[in-house]
């Protein structure tokens, strides 16, 4: 198709010049097309923002970044500490039980 990226800083400068333009105006005057212009002005009358910010895709994580570091300053403290070590400290820790398939995983 023709799409094309539209920088976030000219998507911020189509609300502003929105206050003294019609859409149609705007789209002459940027080369932007008019459906484009009320859909950047639609998103930011809903969400107060010019772009859509994306939903999290895949599954929610378990573990938090905070975790993960904390399971790694183990590893490099005791290289040869077992998984089934590693979740209990974990869990001594945060309180999260996970698998041992999740440790794996993150690290």
């Amino acid at each position: 198709g023709n799409r094309r990226h539209i920088p976030k800083e000219k998507k911020d400068l189509i609300v502003v010049m929105a206050n003294h333009r019609t859409p149609q105006e705007l789209a002459d005057i940027t080369y932007i097309s008019e459906r484009t212009i009320q859909r950047v002005l639609r998103n930011w009358h809903r969400t107060g923002s010019t772009v859509k910010v994306p939903v999290q895709a895949g599954r929610p994580r378990v573990l938090t970044a905070l975790d993960v570091n904390f399971l790694e300053g183990l590893v490099q403290r005791t290289p040869d500490i077992y998984t089934w070590e590693l979740r209990r400290a974990l869990f001594l820790q945060t309180g999260l039980e996970v698998s041992k398939g999740t440790i794996r995983n993150a690290l």
